[in-house]
C-alpha cells in the first residue's frame, strides 16, 4: 500500500456497495491471481487423466478392429474390459455425485447501529469511570489510542447513561435483540427469504448464555415454524463464528433442501468488568458491540443467487495445553469482580495453534507449484546439512491461492503478526485493519465485517478464494475457505 494510504490516521470503510475511494484502485490492483504457469501446472493432473482415459479406450477398442462377429472368443477380453470400465466409471461418477454436498452462502449482513451508540476513545469507560481507580482510567485511555480503533465504534446502552448502571439480564437481552434485529432484518430483506423458510437457527455468544437461549429469542421474535431446529453455542470466544458455520455445514449435509440462519455476536453488557486488574481491563480497549447474520443453504435453485461456496473448514483446539487453556480466562479478581483476563502469552499460544491449523489446511488448497517448491526445500534440508543450517524454511506464497483475507480483528498486533509471517501486502490486510478501526474487535463477527468490506469494494471475481481466520478462547484457531460463485 502506498505511503498516502499507510499514513492515514483513520481507515476508510465503505458504508454502501460500490462506494468510491482513492484506495480502491490500488486495493483491487493488489489482488494476485494464479499466473499462466500456475494455471498450466494446476491442469496437468487433468491432462494426465485424460491421456490415461484415451490410452485405456484405445486399448479396449483394439479388440474390436477386426470384422469378426462381436461375440466371439477373440473379442471376449475386450467385452470384459469394456463392461468393467463402464461399471467402474459409473460407480466413480455416482460416488462423486453423492459425496458432493455443497454448502452455499446465500448472503450475509452485519449490524451497523445508529450514531447514538458510538463512543470515542476519549473517556472510553464513560459513566463507569468513577468505579475505577485513576491509574486504571489512565491505563485504559492510553492503551485505547494504540489498539487501532477509531472514534465511531459501538458500545451498548449502559455506556450512554448519566450514572453507573450494573448489568442486568434485561439490559443484556436488550443489547442482544438490538444487534439481532439490525442484522437479521437486513438479511431477510436482501435475500427475500422469509423467516418461516428457515430450517435451522444457530446462535453463538460466548459470555451471555440466557434462558431461553438466544436461538429461542430469535425464533420467537421472527415467529419461525415449530419444526425449525435451533442451537446456541456459548463459551467459545472469538472463534465461535466459524464453529457455527461448521455446525451448519454438518446440518446441511444431513438435511437436503434446507436453509440455515447463523447469528454471531458477543454481549458487551453482560461481560463488563468493574475491577482494577490491568489484564482484565484490556477488553475495554478492544471489544465493541457488533454482530452478523449469515444465511447458508444447500438448495440447488438458490445456487445462482449465492455469493460463495464453502470449500474447506479446519478447526484446531489446544485445550490439552494448560498455558493455552488459561490464556483467555473468565474468573473473579481478588475483590470478587468478574472479568476476562488476557494472558501475556496469548500471541505465542495463537501462533502454535495457527501453525497446526495451516499445516492441515494448506496441503489441501495450495497450488501444485507452491507444493513442489516446498517439497524441494524440504528434501534439500534432509540431504544438505549446511543448507539446513543457513537457509530459511521456505514459506509458500499463499497469495496465488487466496485473493482476499479476513483475519480476526483481535488487535493491531495480531494483524501485524499474520501479515509478517505470511508475507501479505498492506492491501491484503486492509479489510482487517479497516474493520478494526471502524467497528473494533466484535469478537466472532469480526471476520464478517471484513468480508463485507471486501464485498462492498467489489474486489473479487468468480472463482476467487477468500480465507477466514479466527482465534478464540480454549484455545482455538479455525480457518475457512470460501469460493466466489457469482
Amino acid at each position: 500500500m502506498s505511503n498516502e494510504v499507510t499514513s492515514l490516521q483513520d481507515y476508510w470503510y465503505p458504508s454502501t456497495l460500490g462506494e468510491q475511494n482513492p484506495v480502491l484502485s490500488k486495493l483491487k490492483g493488489s489482488v494476485k491471481r494464479p499466473s499462466l504457469s500456475t494455471q498450466i501446472i494446476q491442469h496437468l493432473p487433468k491432462v494426465f487423466l485424460l491421456f490415461c482415459v484415451y490410452s485405456w479406450t484405445t486399448f479396449v477398442f483394439s479388440y474390436f478392429t477386426s470384422f469378426n462377429p462381436l461375440f466371439t472368443s477373440d473379442n471376449i477380453y475386450g467385452i470384459i474390459l469394456t463392461v468393467i470400465s463402464l461399471v467402474a466409471g459409473l460407480v466413480y461418477f455416482v460416488l462423486s455425485f453423492v459425496n458432493y454436498k455443497p454448502v452455499y452462502l446465500l448472503d450475509f449482513a452485519v449490524a451497523e447501529l445508529p450514531e447514538e451508540y458510538e463512543v470515542p476513545n476519549e473517556h472510553i469507560q464513560g459513566p463507569l469511570t468513577p468505579v475505577f481507580e485513576e491509574s486504571s482510567v489512565e491505563f485504559v485511555e492510553r492503551l485505547a489510542k494504540r489498539t487501532g480503533l477509531g472514534n465511531h465504534t459501538y458500545f451498548p446502552k449502559v455506556f450512554h447513561q448519566d450514572k453507573v448502571i450494573r448489568p442486568t439480564m434485561e439490559l443484556s437481552r436488550e443489547e442482544a435483540l438490538l444487534v439481532m434485529t439490525n442484522s437479521c432484518d437486513k438479511l431477510f430483506n436482501q435475500t427475500g427469504i422469509k423467516p418461516e423458510e428457515i430450517d435451522c437457527v444457530i446462535c453463538n455468544c460466548s459470555l451471555f448464555c440466557c434462558t431461553p437461549s438466544l436461538a429461542a429469542m430469535l425464533m420467537n421474535h421472527y415467529k419461525m415454524k415449530s419444526t425449525c431446529k435451533n442451537y446456541s453455542l456459548g463459551g467459545m470466544g472469538c472463534s465461535a463464528g466459524l464453529i457455527s458455520i461448521d455446525l451448519a455445514k454438518d446440518f446441511l449435509r444431513c438435511h437436503p433442501n434446507s436453509n440455515v440462519l447463523v447469528f454471531s455476536t458477543e454481549n458487551i453488557t453482560h461481560s463488563l468488568y468493574y475491577g482494577n486488574e490491568r489484564s482484565r481491563l484490556l477488553p475495554y480497549t478492544l471489544f465493541r458491540l457488533g454482530g452478523a447474520a449469515i444465511l447458508l443453504t444447500n438448495k440447488w435453485n438458490l445456487r445462482s443467487r449465492s455469493k460463495f461456496e464453502l470449500t474447506h473448514l479446519v478447526r484446531v483446539n489446544r485445550a490439552f495445553d494448560d498455558e493455552s487453556y488459561n490464556v483467555v480466562f473468565q474468573s473473579e479478581d481478588a475483590s470478587g469482580e468478574k472479568g476476562i483476563s488476557l494472558g501475556k502469552q496469548l500471541v505465542n499460544c495463537v501462533s502454535k495453534a495457527l501453525t497446526k491449523n495451516l499445516s492441515i489446511l494448506l496441503p489441501q488448497v495450495l497450488t501444485y507449484k507452491e507444493m513442489a517448491k516446498y517439497g524441494i526445500d524440504y528434501i534439500k534440508r534432509l540431504t544438505n546439512k549446511e543448507y539446513a543450517k543457513t537457509a530459511k524454511t521456505y514459506m509458500p506464497d499463499i497469495r496465488e491461492t487466496f485473493q482476499a483475507y479476513c483475519i480476526h480483528a483481535g488487535g493491531r498486533g495480531v494483524i501485524d503478526g499474520i501479515q509478517k509471517n505470511f508475507g501479505l501486502s498492506d492491501e491484503d490486510c486492509l479489510p482487517s485493519r479497516s474493520s478494526l478501526y471502524r467497528f473494533g474487535n466484535t469478537s466472532s463477527s469480526s471476520i464478517w465485517y471484513e468480508l463485507m468490506y471486501i464485498e462492498r469494494c467489489k474486489m473479487l471475481q468468480k472463482g476467487d478464494n477468500v480465507l477466514q481466520l479466527a482465534f478464540g478462547s480454549g484455545l482455538k484457531v479455525n480457518s475457512a475457505v470460501w469460493k466466489k460463485v457469482n
